[in-house]
């Protein structure tokens, strides 16, 4: 008999299930109808400024009305989905967004028009951080860059989907409206579907075996506890602030992508509409693995080093300063085909941080406050959104070029990878508990 099986643990003599993975799934799928609904209003844009007769400089202000309600609802997106718990919040939150992506189809005037993505943004909000607080309460920390990483290489192969499908929408139907419809219908179907089938706690469903339940608590207390934010501490914490403003530097490039890229692609490079499926896709394809490569690298790093902040700062700067160097050439070049593959290089660059910037605000929001931590986080990308297209646009009108706006784009960059480094990814926020009445907010280290 081997005596080393009578101390094998739980997961050790129980297999771990696999019902964490069909959550993963679920929330993959709600990141990849988020980007698709997001991007939309990207591809159709030459079709609408010419139809409404907008310029760049209007057409800016579409862009980033969705971004006024983004960013201003992340905070209380991200506390309801600590309060309420993800089911009943997420499954909320698609609904309302997808009812007024299928509106979007039916608008007629700039004023409706910035009105729906308005409202748009606003169910939006809080879609990511309470789906960060959904995927806390269902792995071990240890997955976090992998879990982010996953998730938001999802949300760049719906960026990436949306040029064909929404090319080919187009063209069967010979509108744009009509993909504003079937992509709000889709939403809905899976809001429904996710309030009927998940559960906010592994412990909610039968099918978790105890083998993967020991897993998921593994390196957490397990508490499930209704808790207070202590936002006297969120609001003082430099690391918090610091990577707020990391975050903003990299959501102005990414807006520029997300917003214009298809009408640069179009005006500067002359590609036609039906070309747009492909070579507005194929940047974010590349983004879709940088997602990938960015979350595995950074686990593999702490895993190897046991530095968690070398792991999580290093990655962002690499990335950063990549995104630059391969930037500055695509938009100088000459030759269309040489541009394509240099931005295909920048978006892979930039989108290796994004899953290290999630997974930090995993680190520094814990299993209680993630949801919050990193809607603050993702207040800096939404604060970009409305600056980045406006002031895109402008820029192309004063000066004639598309030049500039890329160059102010890779400045931000460079001052993100610097502020990086005012981030101490070790400095966890706990929440408020009582303690004999008093109420109390720490920040821990954990290793």
């Amino acid at each position: 008999m081997d005596v080393r099986k009578d101390h094998m643990s739980v997961t050790d003599r129980i297999k771990p299930g696999k019902v964490r993975y069909i959550v993963l799934a679920g929330i993959c799928l709600l990141y990849f109808i988020s980007y698709l609904d997001r991007v939309t209003i990207s591809v159709t844009a030459p079709m609408m400024m010419q139809e409404f007769h907008f310029n760049e400089v209007t057409m800016g202000f579409i862009f980033s009305a969705f971004a006024y309600t983004y960013a201003l609802f992340q905070v209380v997106g991200g506390m309801l989905g600590d309060r309420f718990g993800p089911r009943r919040v997420l499954s909320l939150l698609m609904a309302w967004w997808s009812a007024f992506t299928l509106l979007t189809g039916i608008v007629s005037t700039f004023f409706t028009l910035f009105l729906v993505r308005l409202l748009f943004g606003l169910g939006e909000a809080g879609g990511f951080p309470v789906a960060t607080r959904a995927l806390s309460s269902w792995f071990p920390p240890t997955n976090r860059g992998f879990l982010q990483g996953t998730t938001h290489a999802a949300s760049r192969l719906g960026a990436a989907f949306a040029a064909p499908v929404i090319v080919a929408i187009v063209v069967f139907f010979a509108g744009w409206r009509w993909a504003f419809y079937l992509l709000g219908a889709l939403g809905l179907l899976w809001a429904i579907s996710f309030f009927l089938f998940f559960r906010n706690r592994p412990d909610e469903i039968a099918a978790v075996n105890e083998g993967e339940r020991q897993l998921i608590l593994s390196g957490r207390s397990g508490s499930t506890k209704q808790v207070k934010v202590p936002w006297r501490r969120i609001l003082r914490s430099k690391d918090i602030w610091a990577l707020t403003f990391t975050y903003f530097t990299y959501g102005y490039t990414l807006w520029i992508y997300l917003t214009w890229l298809p009408t640069y692609l179009s005006k500067v490079r002359h590609f036609s509409f039906t070309q747009l499926g492909i070579v507005a896709s194929l940047p974010l394809i590349g983004g879709l693995l940088g997602d990938l490569v960015g979350g595995w690298t950074c686990d593999f790093l702490y895993k190897k080093t046991g530095n968690l902040n070398f792991a999580r700062r290093s990655l962002i700067v690499i990335s950063f300063i990549g995104t630059v160097v391969f930037t500055i050439p695509s938009v100088l070049v000459q030759s269309a085909l040489l541009s394509e593959i240099l931005t295909i290089g920048a978006f892979f660059m930039l989108e290796c941080a994004v899953s290290v910037c999630w997974a930090i605000s995993m680190d520094l929001g814990g299993e209680h406050l993630s949801g919050t931590i990193s809607s603050v986080m993702n207040t800096g990308n939404g604060v970009a959104g409305i600056i980045s297209p406006v002031l895109f646009g402008y820029l192309v009108v004063r000066t004639g070029s598309w030049v500039p706006g890329f160059i102010v784009g890779s400045a931000l960059l460079i001052i993100g990878a610097i502020t990086i480094f005012l981030v101490n990814v070790k400095n966890s926020i706990e929440p408020e508990t009582d303690v004999n009445g008093e109420k109390t907010a720490l920040a821990i280290e954990t290793s």
